[in-house]
């Protein structure tokens, strides 16, 4: 059995949560509680000795990062289906270029939008310098061109095939919009696009 650990409320686990529908994979939720602390626990410290979320248990083995933990699941999966294919003849090309989307998202993008949620949706002050919050967003509004430059090429964010990467920016655009970044049409059109898929999450 599978057991994912998430918030009570949207975070990153919400990654997991899809990419498990998708692969069609039988998995139980257990609901962490961050206002009572659960994820200090005993318990859940044994589990991810970080107090993060989300983790994964599978076959008696735990498993932490979000992104790490759907490519483990993908790589379970028999087809593995969310990634390119090893018998396409472009697998290499497809396959780095699923990598540099990824890696472009974490590096250029998420590291910012995670500094500033802590500074405005969180409220955690921890000494951060004046204008650190608009530096952040300076630097997300100068990488999202090229992230936008991909969906003007392509039907999806790597490529003409759906992907993990799609799975992570789908989370990425999205917290965009919670802290009030307009996104342009053509991204709202792939949100809406990847939102009907058949195995998307109903929240």
């Amino acid at each position: 059995m599978i057991t994912l650990y998430k918030y009570t409320h949207p975070s990153r686990a919400e990654t997991v949560v899809w990419a498990l529908q998708e692969l069609g994979f039988d998995y139980e939720v257990k609901a962490i509680d961050a206002k009572k602390g659960e994820q200090r626990s005993p318990e859940f410290l044994a589990i991810n000795p970080f107090g993060k979320i989300p983790a994964l248990t599978h076959n008696g083995k735990h498993f932490t990062e979000s992104l790490a933990i759907i490519e483990y699941l993908n790589d379970l999966h028999t087809d593995k289906p969310l990634t390119p294919s090893l018998d396409d003849e472009n697998y290499a090309e497809k396959n780095y270029k699923l990598r540099q989307v990824i890696s472009f998202g974490m590096i250029e993008m998420e590291s910012y939008l995670w500094i500033l949620t802590k500074i405005k949706v969180l409220q955690n002050f921890e000494n951060w310098p004046e204008g650190t919050a608009e530096n952040c967003m300076k630097c997300i509004q100068n990488a999202l061109p090229i992230a936008y430059a991909w969906l003007e090429s392509q039907e999806y964010i790597a490529g003409d095939s759906f992907t993990l990467a799609d799975i992570y920016y789908h989370h990425l655009f999205n917290w965009l919009k919670m802290l009030g970044v307009e996104l342009p049409e053509q991204v709202e059109r792939y949100l809406k696009k990847l939102s009907t898929r058949e195995r998307f999450p109903k929240r």
